[in-house]
């Protein structure tokens, strides 16, 4: 169930609202249709409706508003312009990505492909797909959650006449299910076939909210446009006409029943001669039957049928010989049916009535230049424009009309395709998966795993140029760090790694309708900071691993001597990694996107390494500045146990500038992360 009360669009200067005031209900059970031209605010209305857009008025799904909705997958089905996914990856593992994230289990994947008939493209990447693949794989992510509510952007767009009819059985069947369905399109003649009640936008108004029959029966009419300087003239022309066409038809009419009506006098008249010649010829015939009887009985007849004796013989004969009337050709098969005022007039009744309501001719000005016209041909208005010397400039015939109702034809709907497979409804809601959902994420596609061998490659590259020329200390080989990089290159691809995180949410928005909120669910952030420090730490350990290995073989062994505190350098370079890719991770969720989350990571060692070195430099502020390198020495002091290792390790990453830079720019980012949560809920309709 849908609720939409007064949606209203954010208003721009000296521009009207894309939606104003709109109000509707889109109960279950029924496909509602949002109808409308390019640019009649459908579009707009479903952003709004699902809180995608900024504006005023309220909507509510079953009685919520969207934002109290814990996971608006499991309630909403939403397809909104293309398929939101990543083109690299496959079919199968965008839906069950989304699947983690909505609580269904994995096989619902198989089971919505199998529905929308895309089993068999499975393991294709999405930017693979055609057109129409794209439609299914959108109408079958919308199925995914097991939803009450499917809301559809122009969902048959790109599909032919066959999969069109497919897909009007898979939503009937939904909502036959108790499922309620609100879908947009611009073919009025389509929608007939389809919807169960039609809502007209025009210029982000409603203008019409009718039942599928009545939209059908008044407003789907056929209709000539006209553009022309003199179009108030045309159409008092047209009017004219059609008003002598009137009258010529009912004196024709009157003229047809008085030539009927005499025609049904003349049949009585000749049928009433016809009995009575009947009778005439019976009484002949009983007269003449008695000339072979005895005289006697003839004188006893002649003198029964004398005056006085009151007829009694011929009563008995046409007692015997029954009169039967025969009706003369023409005439009705039935007396009463020929009697005045009977049969013939109430026969006549129902065709006066049709032909009073039959005339579909009606012209409607839709402007100082512009008139349609409905019941005519183009032809005969286009000669009657040249009649009267109308300069016509666009004459053209629509198949559909959103204009005024008037009576006219009711449209007979087609029949609908069934679907090949009814998708049942799931038990129980499960758990939500987000952890599933960013692992499914980050390894679905190649751009992470290309990253990370990029990065591993020019590390092993820049250690080994390192240990040749002598030059750098053991951190720099051991990362293959050069002095010109800021940062070694596998702290710069787990910062890329992280910004891709939040990136492609924004880029690619898989997580409809919600998409806006994506980047302030708690724990979905918990779990990209999981990922993200897992994948730091891989990438870590591979090139500490590879690059040593790689000095041992082609350097040697003095190349790279041993340290002591090894376990710290290793902690150190850990820290970090996994520090890059948050700072890049909370980057790309405050600005939206990749390439300034990788901006801001960069930054951090260019910019905010010289403030750190300056400040440490101030007198006064020294003391605070060498407050890690004391903790550090009291650290080591006392005896060597693996907490204090770690807690060294991470007090000689403090201790150093870029350690110190990057934890002030993750601190700062968090800040400006939860500020830019508060503000979207705030800014939220």
């Amino acid at each position: 169930m849908i609720q939409a009360t007064g949606l209203t669009s954010a208003r721009r200067r000296n521009h009207a609202p894309a939606i104003d005031d709109l109000t509707f209900e889109a109960p279950p059970g029924h496909v509602t249709a949002l109808l409308g031209g390019p640019g009649a605010g459908k579009t707009s209305a479903l952003r709004l409706l699902l809180q995608l857009d900024r504006g005023h008025g309220s909507a509510f799904f079953r009685g919520r508003p969207l934002h109290r909705i814990r996971r608006p997958a499991r309630e909403i089905g939403v397809l909104l312009d293309d398929v939101p996914g990543h083109p690299g990856r496959t079919v199968r593992g965008h839906l069950r990505m989304l699947g983690a994230a909505a609580g269904v289990p994995a096989a619902r994947a198989d089971v919505v492909l199998d529905v929308v008939g895309l089993t068999d493209l499975a393991d294709e990447r999405l930017g693979d797909l055609a057109f129409g693949m794209e439609r299914r794989l959108g109408i079958a992510t919308a199925l995914l959650g097991d939803p009450h509510t499917l809301v559809l952007d122009e969902p048959a767009r790109g599909l032919s006449v066959r999969e069109t009819g497919w897909l009007n059985g898979l939503l009937r069947g939904f909502a036959d299910q108790g499922g309620a369905v609100l879908i947009t399109t611009e073919d009025a003649e389509g929608v007939t076939r389809v919807a169960d009640r039609v809502l007209t936008l025009e210029e982000g108004r409603l203008v019409a909210d009718q039942a599928v029959d009545e939209f059908a029966r008044t407003r789907l009419r056929p209709r000539v446009v006209v553009r022309s300087p003199l179009a108030g003239r045309l159409a008092a022309v047209l009017e004219e006409e059609a008003d002598a066409a009137r009258e010529a038809a009912a004196a024709e009419r009157r003229a047809e029943r008085a030539a009927a009506a005499e025609a049904a006098a003349r049949a009585q008249a000749e049928e009433a001669a016809a009995e009575g010649e009947v009778k005439a010829g019976i009484t002949v015939k009983a007269r003449l039957g008695g000339l072979g009887r005895s005289k006697d009985k003839a004188k006893a007849e002649a003198d029964a049928a004398a005056p006085g004796g009151a007829g009694a013989p011929v009563a008995d004969t046409e007692a015997a010989t029954v009169p039967v009337p025969v009706p003369a050709p023409g005439a009705a098969p039935h007396a009463s049916a020929a009697a005045p005022g009977s049969g013939a007039a109430a026969d006549m009744e129902p065709e006066t009535e049709e032909e009073a309501v039959a005339d579909p001719f009606s012209v409607v000005r839709d402007d100082e230049t512009r008139i349609s016209v409905y019941g005519l041909p183009s032809a005969s208005v286009g000669e009657t424009a040249y009649r009267h010397g109308v300069v016509v400039h666009r004459l053209v015939e629509e198949t559909a009309d959103l204009g005024p109702a008037t009576p006219a034809g009711i449209r007979a709907r087609e029949p609908q395709a069934s679907p090949s497979r009814v998708l049942h409804r799931l038990r129980l809601p499960g758990p939500a998966w987000p952890m599933r959902y960013e692992l499914r994420r980050a390894t679905g596609v190649r751009t992470g795993w290309l990253i990370g061998a990029v990065a591993l490659a020019l590390s092993l590259l820049a250690s080994v140029l390192l240990a040749r020329e002598g030059g750098g200390g053991e951190l720099h080989r051991l990362t293959g760090w050069p002095a010109d990089l800021p940062l070694p290159p596998i702290a710069i691809a787990a910062g890329l790694l992280g910004a891709l995180a939040f990136g492609d949410e924004f880029r690619y928005p898989a997580l409809a309708p919600a998409r806006d909120a994506v980047p302030h669910q708690l724990g979905l952030l918990v779990a990209k900071f999981a990922i993200c420090a897992v994948g730091a730490t891989l990438l870590s350990l591979g090139a500490i691993v590879l690059d040593s290995a790689a000095l041992l073989l082609l350097v040697g062994g003095n190349a790279v001597p041993l340290p002591s505190d090894w376990p710290v350098l290793m902690a150190s370079v850990f820290g970090l990694t996994i520090g890059c890719s948050w700072a890049g991770l909370l980057a790309a969720g405050v600005f939206r996107s990749t390439a300034l989350g990788l901006a801001t990571l960069l930054a951090v060692p260019l910019l905010a390494v010289p403030v750190v070195r300056r400040a440490m430099d101030e007198p006064s502020l020294h003391s605070l500045v060498g407050l890690p390198h004391r903790l550090r020495a009291v650290a080591l002091d006392r005896p060597p146990s693996t907490l204090n290792r770690g807690v060294a390790a991470v007090l000689r990453l403090a201790g150093q500038p870029v350690g110190q830079a990057l934890m002030l720019s993750v601190a700062v980012l968090l800040f400006a992360y939860a500020l830019t949560g508060l503000r979207g809920r705030r800014a939220r309709p």
